[in-house]
């Protein structure tokens, strides 16, 4: 692998890519997408300006066969680009990993790349408090932020969990065991989770993560204390902006069974 110019740009590409993206193991595709509606500001305003400065310019665009929108790539002097980062090719499950570069590299970097994992395939929610001590406002409303990156890799995830600790941030790491269901070989899930409250804070103010999905979640919880379940994008706005009071949202709002946003 040559000298890698700009590491820092570099590493936000990789960790989106791990994150939710996949090279074709032959090599003649490459694609990065999430939700049409969450995460179109992300493609349009954040990813797709670093993809122009590292890879090449882009247009992001909806494949309405996956129900997702994002970017792609087929010339193959591009995919060798993004390959020449130590990417990997194919299926996650048993080829997920961090280049050994990024392992290596300063906080600046990793942070990096820790900003584009989670913009892409991280995510914050918010749940209630049902512990014995709880106030009122607690158990009524979402307070409870917690952070959450997820992988069927337990590589992956061992990997991140260092970068983590690196960075002096305390997460958790556990199993969701699934196994065999519904003639599937469902895999696995490892987790990490961080919920301090002085964590969170600080993983925003730091990483400075480019999805305004998170963002807006973030915010909203910062200025009342909770963040309303099942809300979209343009509500949060809205309700940033103070033209949607998210109080009343919780009048006859139907909810997730685990409660979380």
């Amino acid at each position: 692998m040559g000298e890698i110019q700009d590491k820092k740009k570099s590493s936000e590409i990789c960790g989106a890519i791990i994150g939710d993206g996949w090279i074709q193991s032959n090599e003649r595709g490459f694609f990065l997408a999430g939700d049409p509606l969450e995460d179109k500001d992300y493609y349009d305003n954040h990813i797709s300006k670093i993809f122009k400065d590292i890879i090449s310019p882009v247009k992001p665009k909806e494949f309405p066969y996956w129900k997702v929108y994002g970017i792609s790539l087929y010339k193959k002097e591009l995919i060798k680009k993004l390959i020449s980062l130590g990417l990997p090719k194919g299926k996650k499950v048993n080829s997920a990993f961090i280049p050994r570069w990024i392992m290596k590299s300063n906080k600046t970097i990793v942070k990096a790349f820790i900003r584009g994992l989670f913009d892409t395939d991280g995510c914050i929610f918010f749940q209630k408090d049902y512990t014995k001590y709880a106030k009122d406002f607690n158990k009524k409303y979402h307070t409870k932020a917690r952070i959450r990156i997820s992988s069927i890799s337990f590589n992956l995830i061992d990997q991140i969990f260092e970068l983590f600790n690196r960075l002096n941030y305390r997460v958790t790491k556990r199993k969701i065991k699934r196994g065999f269901s519904n003639n599937r070989n469902n895999n696995d899930v490892y987790i990490l989770e961080m919920n301090e409250i002085k964590g969170i804070d600080r993983f925003f103010v730091e990483l400075q993560p480019g999805n305004q999905k998170h963002l807006t979640k973030y915010r909203v919880w910062k200025k009342f204390g909770f963040c309303p379940p099942n809300t979209t994008l343009k509500q949060r706005k809205e309700i940033l902006k103070n033209k949607i009071n998210p109080y009343r949202l919780y009048a006859g709002m139907p909810e997730r069974s685990n409660g979380t946003v």
